[in-house]
């Protein structure tokens, strides 16, 4: 890695610790008051730039654990949103309060069968969150299926503690997944890599491509961003349209 860097950017400095208190923000405060949840601070302003809150929403959280996530959310997001909680535990099927729009149901984030129920059920979903077993291969199992099948136009899929694929209790695969999301965009640039000169995708040029072979994911991923330790994948509205270069 320090190789790879360069030597200003991989040169070796001292990193210090802060014990600031959560960030500021109507997020912030809301997961102070909410007992039973556990979430890195430096998360929050994340959620808060990327969830949409102008409208209801169908959430979909990847991992209950105590409950007190769904009970964040249910603050944080507008007041008639439904939010959905999957889990392996059998134990968090208490959470569920179809009353408050919160959902729970049981079953494994690597069981696509279950997911299609829930999606079938609930979704499509504009947020789906993965904060589940944090297993390499069980968040990119998940993706494979959730992004193209329960995530809706215009959604977002965020995937946090991704901490713990550097941890080797995690890495039950050697792709983790900020590996498998150099994969994912490269398959963004899919088309770049079909016709390598900018002449093909100009407007009114003779050369101009019409019709491409590329993977689902070309047309399907927007944008990804990229935080410490939580990646945030913007689904296009529909399907995005092949780039125009303008010449003039």
């Amino acid at each position: 890695m320090l190789r790879e860097l360069g030597p200003e950017l991989g040169r070796v400095v001292t990193w210090a610790a802060s014990d600031a208190p959560a960030p500021d923000g109507e997020l912030g405060a809301i997961f102070a008051e909410t007992p039973n949840v556990h979430k890195w601070l430096h998360y929050l302003p994340v959620y808060e730039s990327a969830l949409p809150r102008d409208r209801p929403v169908r959430m979909l959280e990847i991992g209950v654990a105590r409950g007190g996530s769904l009970q964040m959310w249910r603050r944080f997001l507008h007041s008639e949103s439904v939010i959905v909680g999957v889990d392996i535990e059998p134990d968090t099927a208490k959470f569920d309060d179809p009353s408050r729009q919160i959902h729970v149901r049981v079953g494994s984030q690597t069981d696509t069968e279950f997911l299609q129920r829930v999606v079938d059920e609930f979704g499509p979903f504009d947020v789906i969150l993965d904060d589940g077993s944090h297993m390499n291969s069980h968040i990119v199992q998940s993706f494979r299926f959730l992004f193209p099948n329960g995530l809706a136009s215009n959604g977002v899929y965020v995937v946090e503690d991704i901490s713990a694929n550097y941890w080797r209790p995690y890495r039950d695969d050697r792709m983790s997944f900020p590996d498998f999301t150099k994969w994912l965009i490269d398959a963004m640039h899919a088309h770049y890599q079909l016709a390598r000169a900018e002449v093909f995708y100009r407007a009114g040029g003779e050369h101009r491509l019409r019709e491409l072979k590329v993977p689902l994911a070309t047309t399907l991923v927007e944008k990804v961003s990229f935080y410490d330790s939580i990646a945030v994948i913007h689904r296009a509205d529909g399907q995005r349209t092949v780039p125009v270069s303008v010449f003039q």
